[in-house]
């Protein structure tokens, strides 16, 4: 079975072994195929992720070194990420179709 995402994608990190990469939104730069992945059993497929917010780093350990790495760019399996974007527009707020009732009315946001 083929990757879930595609290039250009956003999603955001959920359950990484560190809490501190959980909930980093991230673009899916480029696929780099099938890898082991220190913790999980099978092959998963990875992605080179860039991190879109400032300040928002990436963490991993390199255990042969014990050296802790944090990174703006970095590989990451799809075990860890959930889709918050679709590339063929699904989910995107139409701002033109919402109704003159709602555009009038003295609500602040």
């Amino acid at each position: 079975m083929g990757p879930q995402f595609n290039e250009g994608e956003i999603a955001i990190t959920t359950q990484t072994k560190f809490r501190e990469n959980q909930g980093k939104v991230v673009l899916l730069k480029e696929y780099l195929g099938r890898q082991r992945w220190n913790g999980l059993t099978e092959p998963q497929h990875v992605w080179l992720v860039e991190c879109l917010c400032d300040e928002s780093y990436l963490y991993y350990l390199h255990e042969h070194q014990r050296e802790l790495t944090r990174t703006f760019v970095g590989q990451m399996p799809e075990h860890f990420l959930r889709r918050i974007s679709v590339e063929s527009g699904q989910g995107v707020l139409d701002l033109h179709a919402i109704s003159d009732t709602v555009s009038n009315s003295d609500v602040s946001v």
